[in-house]
């Protein structure tokens, strides 16, 4: 046994679990509080109407196969009824759930390592659909949400990882991680909600590999990163989003290795209270209405190496947005002359002749792209009216 140190115990325990068989419809509200518990579902129905419907108190308990219906209306975005609540659920595992007619789905408060693996859930629009707080190194994995006000709203949750998800036509953010480091979002597809996805006030957070699009109202975006110190924005797609990335106060930061292709504005560099320094690099920008618009005139971003379908291909710098764009950035009320005959023959001598470019901010080293689509003519008029009313969103 000393040799063998506690894997013995926790054999021990999960082999002695106490396993509770759920059959047919069940009235809730239910309350779990044995540790290591396995709840199994198989296709079970657990319904309720008051406060929470499914409880678990305990450290270690496990979920399988249930379908929980309804909750109680409380619908407070911050403390809503759920239909699944975990509090003090150390390592516990809910998989293959579905919900239906809950306010949320999941919420959880201090669970660490708690996991969350194919939830199916559709929501009410109010509330959060998986709501966590104060648990460091949860991990959601391969869940479909749709319906809620955010999908995914996490604060105060270190380590966490969210990944493989489809976050779809949630009210305001697809993924929404505040105060929170060392977060990982990879590999989800968050589309078509109504502002976007965020990342704020948080520290060394990592976005690789994800599907941001389809974000077009006038003020929706893929990914809003706002007060972030070290944070990577990395091979990530986005697509028809009325602003693809927006930086906002954020030092530090790389965006590295994504592709921009069919926004209104590809990448707004902004300021509220602080200040941006950026470096964006090994980019694709493709077929975006405007690639590049600043509004910070402190900004200390390098961009470098990266490709447009608008750059020249002679060896000299390129500035990945004309002056008109620079200039409606400041003055955005000019937006009802970006479409005229003088503004968009202005632009395309821009595009040919790199020598009338601005030089601040100008790529060094950037490289031609095909242009293989055009922008749709929809996202260019979104594009316009989302410049405007993020101005004055912000004031």
């Amino acid at each position: 046994m000393h040799h063998l140190g506690w894997w013995p115990f926790f054999l021990g325990m999960v082999l002695a679990a106490p396993v509770l068989q759920l059959r047919g419809e069940v009235e809730g509200p239910l309350v779990l509080a044995t540790p290591g518990l396995l709840l199994e579902g198989r296709g079970a129905v657990l319904r309720g109407d008051k406060g929470h419907t499914l409880s678990l108190l305990a450290p270690g308990i496990r979920v399988r196969g249930l379908t929980v219906v309804g909750a109680g209306p409380g619908d407070d975005f911050f403390e809503p009824d759920a239909a699944i609540y975990l509090r003090g659920c150390r390592g516990c595992l809910l998989e293959g759930i579905r919900v239906e007619g809950a306010p949320t789905a999941v919420r959880m408060e201090d669970s660490p390592r708690a996991v969350v693996r194919g939830l199916r859930a559709k929501g009410l629009g109010e509330s959060p659909g998986v709501l966590v707080y104060g648990s460091p190194g949860v991990r959601m994995e391969g869940s479909h949400l749709l319906g809620y006000m955010d999908a995914v709203y996490v604060e105060y949750s270190p380590d966490m990882v969210i990944r493989d998800n489809l976050l779809e036509e949630n009210g305001r953010y697809g993924f929404h991680v505040m105060f929170s480091w060392g977060v990982r979002v990879e590999g989800n597809q968050s589309l078509r909600n109504g502002i976007g996805n965020a990342v704020m006030h948080g520290v060394a957070n990592r976005v690789r590999g994800n599907l941001l699009a389809g974000q077009g109202s006038p003020v929706g975006y893929g990914l809003l990163v706002q007060d972030e110190r070290g944070t990577r924005v990395e091979a990530n797609r986005f697509q028809e989003n009325t602003l693809g990335l927006v930086l906002m106060d954020a030092q530090g930061v790389e965006v590295k290795g994504n592709r921009f292709q069919e926004n209104g504005t590809a990448l707004r560099i902004t300021r509220e209270r602080g200040g941006n320094s950026a470096r964006v690099e090994g980019n694709a920008f493709q077929g975006n209405l405007y690639d590049l618009l600043v509004d910070d005139p402190e900004a200390k971003a390098k961009v470098v190496g990266n490709r447009y379908d608008r750059a020249s291909g002679l060896p000299v710098p390129h500035l990945p947005t004309g002056s008109f764009a620079l200039l409606l950035a400041r003055q955005p009320e000019l937006s009802l002359f970006a479409l005229s005959p003088g503004v968009l023959l202005w632009e395309a001598a821009e595009a040919q002749v790199p020598g009338l470019r601005l030089v601040a901010l100008a790529d060094p080293k950037a490289e031609p792209l095909a242009r293989e689509t055009r922008p749709h003519g929809g996202w260019l008029v979104l594009g316009l009216l989302g410049g405007v009313l993020w101005w004055r969103w912000r004031a």
